[in-house]
């Protein structure tokens, strides 16, 4: 059943056999998993049925490091979490094998599971997206040369990503869930020990709190709040719960994202048009099978064995349609306008987008013709859309900061760190990448219409909302929040789910390990309830 905790009375104590903390992507696969069993599961989620933009106040923070995305836009506060029209687009992929091995070059690299044994489970969680033929072999039809530094690598997009509205019906009849809207979860609080979870602080209201006790707990509220609701919850352990070595908020990762170069074809080119993930551009030139059809794309992706050699992360381009002018601010700005009203979130950065348009008419125009010219022809001029993993960094964080929120609980400040291996293999991916396009026959390069600042000074690094590392997996409790079961080192009856638990997080795309691991999760969680 899906209940509103607007109606609970003040200081009722609810009893649960499993409470699970967040109905995003991790919450409801997990509860899908246990619907219909015979242990009671309840599930709280601080929004409600639709996106509620006083609820999205509550995950507002200060960013103190890099540049970075308004916090309280990044993740949405509502059944479903970010899989909905407010949030995510829908793109999908498995980790490739390398990102769970040690790789020397990647301080802290290394899964303590590796992908054969998670199969069964992204299989199991590309049938809960919709995703068919996950395990397609990669195009063999000479897209790019056999014996060169790249490969395309395929990513799916899920014709059904609103979790909320695929499983509401699941969960609503299940009578062995109950869900929770509008009930934000405060702090959790410990026995003497601290070594077990005994309930949770849930409120609707300032004034109005009350309590779930569970045998066990699972936090999957998202890779900044995960990390939040542990060191908020410092009774009982004053450093903050699993926090004894001082992980929790620690190794924050994202995905940067670099616009750049250019690219002319004169003629239409069927390996370009492969890497495009706009539709319509890609079947224009890819009709029938050939474009991979509407629910897949192709990225341009550096082969492992020249990342090994060369000391690289990973990353995945894409070859975008876009105005070919040196300007790109105003063409950059026009796009995030559209971006966000596509959603239907208006925010206060729209008025910063809309200053940069009039500042720079020119991008903005010629974007704004790309854009319906390519809509009806094929485009000619494109840019490249790099996206890259970054390595782990423990001064690259989430901490409690001063000010408070309207629960009188310390809100995030978030300190994002890129380190110098991220802009080595981005200046590395752009030699190659122009180098190929030229290879076959296209006009491409590096500098024009690029994110990137001149030789010697930073990059311009944009993000794609991508939380994690927050409470990172490791068996060893020095390395790790969580355990590869992903328990919480020494609590007996706290797990977490998310993408707070990647130790390192691939070159884009974790929704699909997200749900993977926590039908994995789920699994282990019968048999403990059992």
């Amino acid at each position: 059943m899906i209940e509103d905790c607007k109606d609970f009375p003040q200081g009722v104590r609810l009893k649960t056999d499993l409470c699970i903390v967040g109905a995003g992507a991790a919450g409801l696969a997990l509860a899908s998993q246990l619907a219909g069993t015979r242990h009671r599961v309840c599930v709280i989620e601080s929004g409600g049925l639709n996106y509620e933009h006083r609820r999205q106040r509550l995950s507002r923070g200060q960013s103190v490091g890099r540049p970075y995305e308004a916090l309280d836009l990044c993740r949405i506060r509502q059944f479903g979490g970010s899989t909905g029209k407010a949030g995510w687009g829908g793109w999908c992929k498995m980790l490739d094998s390398v990102d769970f091995e040690h790789r020397h070059w990647i301080p802290m690299s290394g899964w303590p599971v590796d992908r054969q044994s998670l199969l069964p489970h992204y299989e199991s969680a590309a049938d809960l997206l919709g995703i068919k033929n996950l395990l397609a072999d990669e195009p063999a039809s000479g897209a790019l040369r056999t014996n060169g530094p790249l490969f395309s690598e395929r990513c799916f997009l899920s014709p059904v990503p609103d979790l909320g509205a695929t499983l509401r019906t699941r969960l609503r009849t299940a009578r062995n869930v109950q869900v929770i809207l509008h009930a934000t979860a405060l702090r959790l609080d410990t026995d003497d020990s601290g070594r077990r979870v005994r309930s949770i602080e849930v409120a609707s209201a300032p004034n109005n709190r009350f309590q779930i006790e569970a045998r066990f707990f699972v936090l999957a509220c998202g890779g900044i709040e995960n990390a939040r609701l542990l060191l908020v919850s410092n009774r009982q352990t004053p450093n903050g719960i699993g926090n004894q070595h001082d992980l929790v908020g620690r190794y924050f990762m994202e995905h940067p994202r670099v616009r750049w170069g250019s690219l002319q074809v004169s003629q239409p080119d069927k390996t370009v048009a492969l890497h495009v993930p706009s539709v319509g551009t890609r079947m224009a030139d890819l009709p029938g099978p050939a474009g991979g059809g509407i629910n897949d794309a192709f990225g341009l992706v550096l082969r492992p064995e020249i990342r090994a050699s060369e000391g690289l992360l990973g990353s995945r381009t894409w070859i975008k349609p876009g105005p070919c002018v040196n300007d790109m601010d105003g063409s950059e700005a026009l796009q995030y306008l559209a971006f966000w009203l596509r959603k239907g979130r208006l925010h206060r950065d729209l008025i910063k987008s809309g200053r940069t348009i009039f500042r720079h008419p020119a991008g903005s125009i010629s974007s704004g013709i790309e854009r319906i010219w390519h809509s009806r022809h094929r485009a000619r001029h494109f840019h490249f859309d790099t996206i890259l993993e970054q390595e782990p960094d423990p001064e690259s964080r989430v901490t409690l900061d001063t000010k408070r929120d309207e629960f009188n609980l310390p809100r995030v400040k978030l300190e994002w760190k890129v380190g110098p291996l991220v802009r080595r293999t981005l200046e590395r991916m752009q030699t190659i990448i122009t180098e190929e396009m030229r290879l076959l026959g296209h006009r491409s390069d590096v500098q024009a219409g690029t994110d990137q600042t001149p030789t010697g000074e930073d990059v311009s690094y944009r993000w794609v909302r991508h939380h994690m590392g927050t409470t990172r997996m490791s068996n060893d409790p020095r390395t790790g929040v969580v355990d590869s079961k992903c328990q919480v080192h020494g609590l007996a009856n706290l797990f977490i789910a998310g993408s707070s638990v990647f130790p390192t997080g691939g070159n884009d795309m974790p929704t699909l390990t997200i749900v993977a691991l926590a039908i994995k999760l789920g699994q282990n969680l019968q048999q403990c309830l059992e």
